[in-house]
């Protein structure tokens, strides 16, 4: 007569076989390196982590390395949003409004490098904490807003105290 065998033993090799396939789908999951904001412990960014769209451009959610960060996409064709970035102050530099179509409005101060191959990047204006995102070019081709735009709910959740001035504002 044969001795029992452990259940759990008896389950090693089932185990390691869905190890090695999990791993194996999952070669293009690598954690994507991002640093933290300073104020990224702020509870809002938990809110907008939480409330962020599951994609983006088409590109899919990775996990990232530090809290209140997020990426959609991989490598150097990433689109990165870090919470809890310092809150610029007043500016010369381009700020748009972008309006979602349930009217919420988010200011974003915009900085392209002018290349068709780089980046450009989003920092939230009049929100404490703020965002800030890069969208590559070779993502979002002319249309870099649009990644801005698709976070307008998840940012909108932290209360804007300014907002952009146009130049009829201040004449």
């Amino acid at each position: 007569m044969r001795p029992p065998v452990s259940f759990s033993r008896a389950l090693r090799p089932a185990a390691a076989s869905l190890a090695a396939l999990a791993a194996l789908a999952c070669t293009s999951c690598a954690t994507i390196q991002v640093p933290a904001g300073p104020d990224a412990a702020d509870p809002a960014c938990a809110d907008v982590v939480r409330s962020a769209p599951r994609t983006l451009l088409d590109q899919s959610r990775h996990t990232t390395s530090s809290q209140g960060t997020l990426a959609w996409g991989s490598g150097d064709e990433a689109i990165v949003m870090r919470c809890g970035v310092t809150p610029p102050g007043p500016t010369s530099k381009m700020c748009t409004t972008l309006t979602d179509e349930h009217g919420r409005e988010v200011d974003w101060i915009v900085e392209d490098d002018g290349s068709s191959d780089g980046v450009v990047r989003f920092t939230t204006y009049g929100r404490s904490p703020a965002i800030d995102l890069t969208v590559p070019r070779e993502v979002a081709g002319d249309q870099p807003s649009a990644a801005a735009l698709d976070l307008t709910e998840a940012v909108s959740g932290i209360s804007a105290s300014r907002n952009c001035l146009s130049v009829q504002d201040v004449q």
